[in-house]
């Protein structure tokens, strides 16, 4: 796809967030063949929900085959696919609210009979709402008081679902992981963005602390892009956190506010419900580090790419500095926003450095 042949919305998309599509499961045969049909940014959602369809049915053969693992592998296909119909798309709010619905019904469809299972998590939260989490313990996890586990934390447009190929590098070195959907994000898209993020990790750190099956003194965070402001936050806020990563996150999004991608400044707007980008530019002040890390006494890993054009690096290095010693800080001259064109490298390092703060023998 050249720029005549889509609209400016679809080449920021591309241009931004292309390599996440590729880096957390979309197949490279489902990126060149549904994006170069698109021709208007209002498309988007509609055609990748078409290619979801299609995932999702290849699913069902398997599953009525017995070919229940491949199934299973299948529906977190679909239910991707359906995920990047909507992460940025808000040019049809009922649409999206469609798409959200069959991503986490084609995950949850296949969920049971993945290896290892990915077990529903209702958190209560107030309102009468719940923060829905999937919590997956892999056989390898093992320790007299029960597993070590991360919490994944989602950003401005992603969700639980978007975390299965992260997830696989954690099972791998013995370690659980739990995603989970926290205000403004996935199943609670309709709840208001809310920048004090450690409020919601303190409410999932009661009920994990309450699973036997989990070690509740060896319980760390990873965030991206947004959850990488949640996370550290969340660690200076949270002292059960034992440690912390943030990747490619802000230290004060009003700071770069005027930089971000116009999709991506009507996501904060949306996520805060404000009328306009004027009062989402107010809002976006709120989303700040600063004087949360001074005094920081556990520890906190930074990673950022160079190429960030999103989050600018220079956000990194304030991070690091207001944390101090307690924070180590990488920094790769090649990696775009999330490092995702380069998650073969950030990922293994993320989980080695926390199985290693969390006392996992590798």
């Amino acid at each position: 796809m050249n720029e005549s042949s889509a609209d400016a919305l679809t080449q920021e998309a591309l241009s931004h967030w292309y390599v996440r599509l590729l880096a957390n499961g979309v197949s490279y045969m489902d990126a060149s063949e549904v994006i170069p049909k698109v021709r208007s940014w209002r498309e988007w959602c509609r055609l990748w929900m078409d290619r979801a369809a299609v995932r999702e049915r290849e699913a069902r053969e398997m599953e009525e085959a017995g070919r229940m693992l491949s199934a299973a592998e299948a529906y977190v296909r679909a239910s991707l696919a359906y995920h990047f119909a909507q992460f940025v798309y808000h040019e049809d709010i009922e649409l999206k609210a469609e798409a959200q619905r069959r991503k986490v019904a084609a995950y949850q469809r296949g969920a049971p009979h993945l290896d290892p299972p990915a077990e529903r998590v209702e958190i209560p939260w107030p309102g009468g709402r719940t923060l829905p989490g999937v919590l997956r313990i892999p056989e390898g996890a093992k320790g007299e008081d029960g597993a070590p586990c991360v919490v994944l934390v989602a950003g401005l447009d992603s969700t639980k679902e978007e975390f299965y190929t992260l997830e696989g590098v954690f099972h791998a070195r013995g370690i659980a992981t739990f995603a989970f959907d926290g205000p403004a994000q996935g199943e609670n898209a309709d709840l208001q963005l809310q920048p004090d993020f450690e409020r919601v990790v303190s409410v999932v750190m009661d009920h994990l602390a309450g699973d036997a099956r989990l070690d509740s003194s060896r319980i760390g965070a990873l965030g991206v892009s947004l959850g990488g402001y949640y996370a550290p936050r969340s660690l200076a806020f949270e002292p059960r956190l034992k440690a912390g990563v943030g990747v490619c996150g802000p230290y004060d999004m009003g700071e770069i506010w005027e930089g971000l991608p116009a999709l991506t400044r009507q996501g904060v707007c949306a996520s805060f419900q404000t009328e306009n980008e004027e009062q989402g530019a107010l809002k976006s002040q709120e989303i700040s580090l600063r004087g949360c890390l001074s005094g920081l006494d556990r520890p906190l890993l930074i990673i950022h790419g160079a190429r960030d054009r999103l989050c600018p690096v220079e956000q990194a290095h304030k991070i690091a500095a207001e944390a101090g010693d307690s924070c180590e800080l990488v920094v790769y001259e090649e990696g775009v926003h999330v490092c995702n064109n380069i998650p073969f490298l950030w990922r293994p390092l993320a989980a080695d450095w926390l199985a290693d703060k969390l006392d996992v023998d590798t």
